[in-house]
């Protein structure tokens, strides 16, 4: 329907294509970028680790993700409230790859549809549309097999999935779940289509509650054009011009024709509608052959009804953004007060032990956890308590970038008497500080609390 060039270039659907390219160049790009190493966001299964901003966060220190989900949630509450369901028309997977397997290839390629204006086509029962079909399928498996590669991109680092390619036998899970997904993903864009976004996105349930009359969204001017509908929703046998010469609607149908979820629009706000803007783009250049603007209006409620313009900052928007800012503050922090070492310390199960020489001994295990993306060597001394040596290890400990070593510790304290005035001594909990450190890195240092026990010398 967008006849010359002038009006596509004012159009909506060229805005959502370059929102279309932008969003798929920065999703291509994303999972090879590397900062000192990690990877600027991958959520790996296999490593149990999470890469946000350059930082690794192994499955003990996952903090952050609370916060990121809850900047998920009120980001989509408040992009909903303010400009409607634009998530679904300008940025939903399913959309994107429905445009180009409908607009492109089966329609500018294969030519299953006479134009991509007119979506209300039915399918022909001919042998050379049939067979136009099947050749679109299978030029469009391998397109699902490349996107379903990059989305698998941020849960398997594209440098192992590429070693998994080479090997696809010793990786059957990784493998399975990739092709499974991406017959999964065929299956609904080439059979389940717009049906999915009608009758199984659970987004377009939940919208309904997020709406007020603010809300921008793809709307019928019926003071101008005149009602089709009565307030049963039932079409008036007669068209708008007929009823009223005053009414501007022609009921070209242009706009219910290049609808995706085959909605008239003129009917108002409906559950069905994805804010992809087709409809105002063709209502426009109906009207503009009349020199009058489109009757579909991307716009809200109030705007038309007032003839103001729309209001996207008000209490309700400035309330999201509000807590929007305190998310990403608490997420900021929390990613920068990720700690570089983890040190988990359990005693052993007996008490202690006395030696002949006069000193007592305490049995530990450290768990050391170099969560750095660096390979780092790990001591520790005792804080407040210079009695207390260590006994073993006297050298520090190799870890490299995201292993995890136990290591066996042995604590002593000198007695003050030989060890056989104890034998009916009681026990005394001593408390310890132990601050382990890198020996490479004076940045990276923790601490934590234990007890060491001795027999009583009072």
């Amino acid at each position: 329907m967008l006849e010359s060039s002038s009006h596509f270039l004012k159009s909506f659907r060229l805005k959502r294509y370059i929102g279309f390219l932008l969003i798929s160049l920065a999703l291509l790009i994303t999972p090879f970028i590397r900062i000192d190493g990690a990877h600027l966001f991958l959520i790996s299964f296999e490593h149990k680790q999470l890469h946000f901003l350059g930082k690794i966060f192994s499955a003990e220190e996952l903090q952050v993700m609370p916060f990121m989900v809850i900047l998920l949630f009120i980001g989509i509450f408040f992009i909903t409230t303010s400009l409607g369901r634009v998530w679904c028309g300008w940025a939903c997977p399913q959309t994107f790859l429905r445009v180009l397997y409908r607009d492109v290839i089966e329609t500018k390629i294969f030519k299953l549809h006479k134009k991509i204006t007119n979506k209300q086509e039915s399918p022909k029962n001919t042998p050379s549309y049939k067979v136009r079909k099947v050749l679109s399928v299978l030029l469009f498996a391998p397109v699902v097999a490349g996107l379903m590669m990059l989305f698998f991109f941020y849960f398997i680092a594209p440098e192992d999935f590429f070693m998994y390619l080479k090997n696809p036998s010793d990786h059957p899970i990784a493998m399975g779940f990739w092709l499974f997904s991406t017959a999964v993903v065929l299956f609904d864009i080439v059979v389940v289509a717009e049906r999915f976004c009608i009758y199984l996105c659970p987004y377009a349930r939940v919208q309904s509650v997020l709406y007020d009359n603010d809300t921008l969204n793809p709307i019928y001017d019926e003071k101008r054009g005149g009602a089709l509908y009565d307030n049963q929703g039932r079409l008036f046998p007669l068209p708008p011009k007929k009823r009223s010469p005053e009414n501007e609607c022609v009921n070209c149908l242009h706009c219910v024709q290049v609808c995706p979820t085959h909605i008239d629009i003129r009917k108002g706000l409906q559950l069905e509608c994805i804010n992809c803007l087709e409809c105002v783009d063709a209502c426009t250049i109906t009207m503009a052959k009349f020199n009058r603007p489109s009757l579909i209006q991307w716009s809200s409620t109030n705007a038309i009804n007032t003839r103001q313009k729309v209001c996207l900052v008000r209490l309700k928007t400035i309330a999201y953004l509000g807590v929007i800012a305190i998310v990403i503050a608490l997420l900021a922090i929390t990613s920068f007060k990720k700690e570089r070492m983890l040190l988990d310390i359990n005693r052993n199960s007996d008490l202690y032990e006395l030696r002949s020489s006069g000193y007592v001994d305490n049995d530990y295990v450290f768990l050391f956890h170099n969560t750095d993306n660096k390979d780092h060597e790990f001591y520790f001394k005792i804080l407040g308590q210079k009695d207390i040596q260590i006994k073993k290890p006297l050298n520090p400990i190799a870890i490299k970038a995201g292993q995890k070593i136990k290591a066996v510790v042995i604590l002593r304290k000198p007695l003050k008497s030989n060890a056989t005035a104890y034998k009916n001594a009681k026990d005394a909990l001593i408390p310890i500080t132990i601050q382990a450190y890198s020996a490479d890195d004076e940045n990276i240092t923790i601490e934590r609390e234990s007890v060491f026990i001795a027999p009583s010398e009072d």
